[in-house]
C-alpha cells in the first residue's frame, strides 16, 4: 500500500507548463485513479485500526489473567510458609516430647502397662508430620506450575503488545501517506482549474478588448425572454442604487435582475447567490445577451446582465445609478449563468 502511495504521489507533481484540454483531461484521470487508490488505503488503515483495537483488548485480558495468577501464587506461597512453620512446630514437639518421656510423660515410662498409649501417640505424631510434608510437597508442585503459567502469560502479553504496537505504527504511516497524497491531489486539481480559468478569462478578455464601446442600446433578438428582460432592465437606467431595493425608486443588483426577468416570466429570488444557483453555467466564449455575470464565491457578491457588444447593465453599489458599462472580468468574477427558459 505504501508503495502504491509513493507511485501515485510521483505522478501528481505540478507541471510549470500551461495545461491544454488534453493535459487537463489526463491529469484529471490521474486524480481519479489516485482517489480510488486512496479509498483502498483508507480501507486498509481501517482494518489496521480494528486489528490494533483487538490486540489491545487481548492485552488487557492477559494482564487481568496475570493479576489473577499473581494472586494465586501469593496464596500458595502463604500456604507453603504455613506448612513450613507447622512442620517445624510438629518436629520440635515430637522431639521434645520424646526426649523427656521418661521424666515428664507417663506414656513413655518403663511400665509395660503404658506401652499401648505410647504407640498410639507415636502414630498420631508421625501422621501429623506426614500430612504436613504431603501438603507442603503439593503446594510446592502447584507453585511451580503456577509460576510456569505466569511466565508463559508474560511472554504472550509481550508478544501481543509488540503486535499491537507494530499495527499502530503501520496505521500511522499509512495515514500520513494518505494525507500527503490527498494534499497533492487537491493541489494538482486546484492548479489545473486555475490554469483553465485563466485561459478562459484571457480568451474572453481578448474578445471583449477588441469590441468597440457601445453607443446607444443594443438590439437583442426579437421575441425572446432575454430580449424582454434586457428591455425591462434598461427601463431602470438612472434609478439610484438602494440596498435591498426592488422598484423604480431604488434597486440593488439582484433586485434589478429579479425585476427584469420577472417581466419575461422567469422568477428569481432577491439574492445574487441564489440566482447563481438557479442558472446554468456557460463558458465565456458562449456568452449571449441576457446571460448573467456573477462575482464573488458562487455569485454571492454581485450580479449584472450582459446586453451585447461587450457591455453589461448593473446596479453597482451605493452612490451609483443603474448604468451600462463594459464587461468586467476581474474583481472576483465567478462566471456566467444562463436563466432556464
Amino acid at each position: 500500500m505504501l508503495a502504491a502511495v509513493a507511485v501515485c504521489s510521483s505522478t501528481v507533481a505540478v507541471s510549470p507548463r500551461p495545461a491544454g484540454a488534453s493535459k487537463l483531461a489526463s491529469e484529471r484521470a490521474r486524480a481519479v485513479a489516485l482517489y480510488n487508490q486512496i479509498q483502498r488505503i483508507n480501507g486498509h488503515v481501517e482494518f489496521l485500526g480494528q486489528r490494533y483495537d483487538q490486540a489491545q483488548i487481548k492485552l488487557n485480558q492477559i494482564n487481568n489473567e496475570i493479576t489473577n495468577t499473581r494472586s494465586a501464587v501469593a496464596n500458595i506461597e502463604r500456604r507453603v510458609h504455613q506448612g513450613n512453620s507447622r512442620l517445624r512446630s510438629d518436629a520440635i514437639f515430637a522431639y521434645v516430647t520424646n526426649g523427656s518421656a521418661q521424666n515428664n510423660n507417663p506414656l513413655f515410662g518403663s511400665d509395660a502397662t503404658k506401652i499401648g498409649a505410647t504407640n498410639v501417640y507415636n502414630r498420631l505424631a508421625e501422621g501429623n508430620i506426614g500430612t504436613t510434608l504431603a501438603n507442603l510437597k503439593n503446594n510446592r508442585i502447584e507453585l511451580t506450575q503456577q509460576r510456569s503459567k505466569l511466565a508463559a502469560e508474560d511472554r504472550q502479553a509481550a508478544a501481543a503488545a509488540a503486535t499491537a504496537k507494530k499495527a499502530f505504527r503501520e496505521a500511522q504511516g499509512l495515514q500520513a501517506s494518505l494525507q500527503r497524497a490527498l494534499a497533492q491531489v487537491k493541489g494538482q486539481i486546484a492548479y489545473y482549474v486555475r490554469q483553465a480559468a485563466a485561459a478562459a478569462a484571457a480568451k474572453a478578455a481578448s474578445a471583449f478588448g477588441h469590441s468597440k464601446r457601445i453607443k446607444g442600446f443594443p438590439a437583442p433578438p426579437p421575441n425572446s425572454k432575454a430580449n424582454i428582460a434586457i428591455r425591462a432592465a434598461e427601463s431602470f437606467i438612472g434609478v439610484p442604487y438602494v440596498w435591498g431595493g426592488a422598484s423604480h425608486s431604488g434597486v440593488d443588483c439582484s433586485g434589478l435582475i429579479m425585476l427584469a426577468y420577472a417581466a419575461a416570466g422567469i422568477f428569481f429570488p432577491h439574492y445574487s447567490g441564489a440566482q447563481y444557483a438557479d442558472t446554468v453555467r456557460v463558458p465565456l466564449w458562449a456568452i449571449r445577451p441576457g446571460d448573467l455575470l456573477f462575482y464573488g464565491w458562487h455569485g454571492n457578491q454581485h450580479v449584472a446582465m450582459y446586453v451585447g457588444h461587450g457591455a453589461m447593465i448593473e446596479a453597482e453599489m451605493t452612490g451609483t445609478r443603474v448604468h451600462i458599462t463594459p464587461v468586467r472580468l476581474g474583481y472576483g468574477f465567478a462566471g456566467l449563468g444562463r436563466p432556464r427558459t
